[in-house]
């Protein structure tokens, strides 16, 4: 897996932890993490974000996280490594979050990273049930990463 992390917004240096957020990155992508993909998680500030999710998602407003998978182009040679998806990450929008929630903000940043992670990888959370089950294997793997 080649997980390119993008900051294209003001987050701080000190939020710059590259290799933690492509450690939960790749526990996140479970099975898929051992194929020859590629992975870019972009962190965005609100207008970018919101622009990302009216163009692409039709939706008018600002979000936490977005995750677009890719499929996988039918030509492309053996070996060769493929873009599996994008994770856009509303740096903003953690912040505010991490105090709701009573989080650090790496926890909060790591957590929208672990989640489009898990989108990409199939899980869903279009209900209650499944958001939940998703939040549960994004904390664990979280708690995870950051023991290390």
């Amino acid at each position: 897996m080649i997980a390119r992390i993008f900051y294209n917004t003001s987050v701080p240096r000190y939020l710059h932890r590259t290799r933690l957020f492509q450690q939960a990155l790749q526990k996140g992508l479970k099975n898929f993490a051992r194929q020859n993909i590629e992975v870019n998680v972009i962190f965005v500030g609100e207008k970018e974000i919101h622009r990302v999710n009216k163009t692409f998602l039709g939706h008018d407003y600002v979000t936490d996280v977005i995750s677009f998978n890719h499929a996988r182009p039918p030509v492309l040679p053996p070996g060769e490594p493929w873009a599996f998806g994008d994770i856009f990450v509303c740096y903003q929008v953690a912040r505010k979050n991490a105090k709701r929630f009573n989080h650090t903000f790496l926890q909060e940043m790591m957590m929208y990273v672990t989640h489009g992670a898990l989108h990409l990888s199939g899980m869903d959370d279009h209900d209650p049930h499944d958001r939940a089950e998703m939040d549960r294997q994004a904390e664990k793997i979280i708690a995870t990463v950051l023991k290390k």
